[in-house]
């Protein structure tokens, strides 16, 4: 039998497509600069020594290989013919088994399983030839792997000595839905700075602690193939055990977690991944040097001396590659960037992401960028460092100009919006209030109503009767934008003119247009996202404000209810109130998109955030979760294609109640609201519940004068009354 000649064997190391540079200077820093990036791989002297050190130490490689064979391919009889030349007995024995992999560039033109067999074939003959006995396939537990690459012209033979993916640890016991891959995350972590330049380490979204458990061991020194259960070349006839025990004792010996002050910290909101993250820690035998909560990245914060230290925060974000497309992750990574510039100013950040408009969304300094693949998605790290930056949302005061009255139209309109402003402007600057109504069809001429949305002036036209001359309800909108103009010197884009016409069914769902330009809007920490030009509706209900505070008050560890919940403002404020659990059930996707972006871009998640999309009046029928605060403000009537008849809020509010009371838990509150102006609450309903009226408090000051635009009742179960329904719907 030949025997190896290691003046002239090399070996190949691949990784991730993407990662080679983080390859190159690994391997470099491991085995010696006669190590270098040749193709997409690392390429350099073959050793004993060296191979056994990449294995064990090596946090970005994916396989090692030690090339047996190079030839030209002509056809599949001399392929076959060139592999049985090959002298296997060098490097196994006819009693190992094996397992063959093949793979070709992209120009190459072959059938890969035949290609396969046909290696297999090749192999069992010359064993049959040599010693008249075969090797056995075991693709699951081979003794020895062979790897067979095809490149435009010519084939490379490799022992796989690592044997399965380096990338598998062995710590990984639990994992949710989008791991990152462990050379991945390295990869990652060194292209924040870790563990060079830091001590201090936080991933706000930690899935199942994969970043957190490859940043423990890159700063405890701890060899990240030291807990795997096996490696290719162990049956291979060139090892050398003793050797390898040597290498294993040297790695073993550089462990300094328990020795070294560092601090690792994961966060997640969902509770599962919590408990995977527990799992793999302990696998990875690395309690105690990591903390993991359950925590939304809405609660994200770092205390004040260990944010004056620095550190390096990590991410492996949700791609959106399976929601709806009128949903945007992108603002998810702007609650991010928020975040970070408040609690982490100058730490390094590394995260990654599909869409490079996402990372750009972080806006960070000195930004690298590295293009690689996690799994088959094509994605981008970015890591840089975290500044100071023009803040996302800024709140703009209202402006109001001196006009000559004689010249300008609408006079007595925008006299009386002066009053108007004048009147709430101590509660406006009191409460820093971003949006606001400054005129309700006070004057009987213009019967508009003109809101302030930071920056924007929503104009709604009350649809004039029949009796009215259209031409010459047409000249009176048109005077009040132009004298709304003049007053506040606004352009004509920021100026959102709409007609208000009694909407049924459908048609409050229907687009007036498909601009999608929404911008935020504060309200008490609150960000919500206004669009004034595509809906009837702008996305926030301005008379509801108090009672979107008042949720946020009470939300505190609670469980909470959002029905006909729309674009899920109050959701938002139940959640920055610290609301344990929220529900949000609607007919529309598309408020329910848009909800989910409100959650985004506060930092909330939907493990803790359920968004639901069905009817709200099927789905109290058959559900049997409880809640501790619900708000319901239904619809004044609708008979959408999804329901079941139609819903008419004065017919059927006995119904929706005691459907809804059913779901609350003793000690709880409901609050119902609605904007018919002619409802009338059924007095069996104050007989039956503890009812309060509060419609006078859940008026706003830019919403008092004049008739109320919504009603709005507290219900609560009746000290002493068990929480069921008095009826049964079917």
């Amino acid at each position: 039998m030949n025997e190896m000649d290691w003046n002239t064997s090399r070996l190949v190391i691949t990784c991730a497509g993407g990662l080679e540079r983080f390859l190159l200077e690994e391997i470099q820093g491991i085995g010696g600069d006669d190590y270098q990036l040749v193709g997409s791989a690392v390429e350099g002297p073959a050793g004993l020594k060296n191979l056994y050190q990449f294995c064990l130490w090596s946090r970005i490689a994916s396989r090692i290989l030690l090339p047996i064979a190079e030839f030209e391919y002509k056809n599949e009889q001399e392929y076959y013919e060139s592999l049985r030349q090959v002298h296997w007995q060098m490097h196994m024995d006819v009693k190992d088994s094996l397992s063959i992999s093949v793979s070709k560039d992209a120009s190459v033109n072959l059938n890969t399983q035949y290609i396969m067999y046909k290696t297999k074939d090749a192999i069992v003959d010359h064993f049959r030839d040599c010693v008249g006995d075969r090797p056995n396939i075991d693709t699951r537990a081979p003794d020895l792997r062979i790897h067979v690459h095809f490149g435009k012209s010519s084939v490379q033979v490799s022992l796989e000595l690592s044997g399965e993916p380096l990338h598998r640890r062995g710590y990984r016991v639990a994992q949710n839905e989008a791991p990152i891959k462990e050379t991945l995350a390295a990869a990652l972590l060194m292209s924040a700075g870790w563990p060079k330049f830091a001590d201090n380490l936080i991933d706000p979204m930690c899935g199942s602690g994969t970043l957190l458990i490859e940043a423990a061991m890159m700063k405890a020194d701890i060899a990240p193939g030291l807990i795997r259960k096996g490696f290719g070349f162990e049956r291979w006839r060139y090892h050398d055990e003793t050797l390898w025990q040597q290498v294993i004792s040297e790695a073993a010996g550089r462990d300094l977690s328990e020795k070294i002050e560092f601090s690792i910290k994961g966060y997640d909101a969902d509770q599962n991944s919590i408990q995977s993250s527990l799992n793999n820690i302990r696998a990875a035998g690395l309690d105690g040097c990591i903390h993991v909560e359950r925590r939304e990245l809405i609660n994200f914060s770092v205390n004040e001396k260990v944010a004056a230290q620095g550190g390096v925060v990590v991410i492996n974000p949700p791609y959106g590659e399976r929601l709806d497309k009128d949903t945007q992750l992108i603002f998810l990574y702007r609650a991010m960037a928020r975040l970070l510039q408040k609690n982490c100013m100058h730490w390094s950040v590394g995260l990654i992401s599909n869409q490079v408009e996402f990372v750009d969304a972080l806006q960070l300094e000195d930004p690298a960028t590295f293009r690689v693949y996690n799994g088959p998605i094509r994605c981008v790290i970015r890591s840089g460092k975290v500044v100071e930056r023009p803040t996302q949302y800024q709140r703009l005061p209202l402006p109001m100009r001196q006009i000559n009255a004689e010249v300008v139209p609408a006079v007595d309109m925008l006299n009386r919006i002066r009053k108007n402003v004048k009147t709430i402007s101590k509660w406006v600057e009191r409460e820093q209030i971003a949006a606001y109504r400054i005129y309700n069809a006070d004057i009987p001429e213009y019967n508009l109503a003109i809101d302030w949305y930071n920056g924007h002036l929503q104009v709604q036209e009350y649809a004039p009767p029949k009796t009215v001359d259209p031409d010459k309800a047409a000249r009176r909108l048109q005077d009040a934008i132009d004298g709304l103009r003049l007053l506040f010197d606004i352009s004509f884009s920021h100026i959102h003119v709409k007609s208000r016409q009694q909407q049924k069914g459908r048609q409050q769902y229907q687009k007036l247009s498909d601009k999608k330009r929404t911008f935020l809007i504060e309200e008490e920490r609150a960000l919500l996202l206004v669009n004034l030009d595509d809906y009837l509706d702008t996305g926030v209900f301005l008379d509801h404000r108090p009672t979107r505070i008042d949720i946020q008050k009470l939300a505190k560890g609670k469980r909470f209810l959002n029905l006909f919940c729309y674009t899920g403002a109050g959701t938002v404020h139940a959640a920055l109130g610290g609301a344990k659990k929220t529900v949000s059930v609607d007919m529309s996707a598309t408020y329910l998109n848009w909800a989910r972006n409100n959650l985004y871009i506060n930092g909330c998640s939907e493990s803790v955030h359920e968004l639901i999309q069905t009817d709200c009046l099927k789905w109290l029928k058959t559900t049997n979760d409880q809640f501790d605060v619900i708000f319901l403000d239904p619809p004044t009537f609708s008979n959408s294609k999804r329901m079941d008849g139609h819903f008419d809020v004065q017919k059927s509010q006995v119904e929706l109640l005691d459907l809804v009371m059913k779901r609350l838990e003793p000690g709880g509150v409901v609050i119902f609201s609605n904007n018919f102006n002619k409802f009338k609450l059924e007095p069996e309903l104050e007989q039956r519940y503890d009812v309060k009226d509060r419609t006078k408090a859940s008026l706003p000051p830019d919403f008092s004068r004049g008739k109320p635009v919504h009603f709005c009742w507290e219900f609560r179960h009746k000290a002493g009354e068990p929480n069921v329904s008095h009826r049964i719907y079917k």
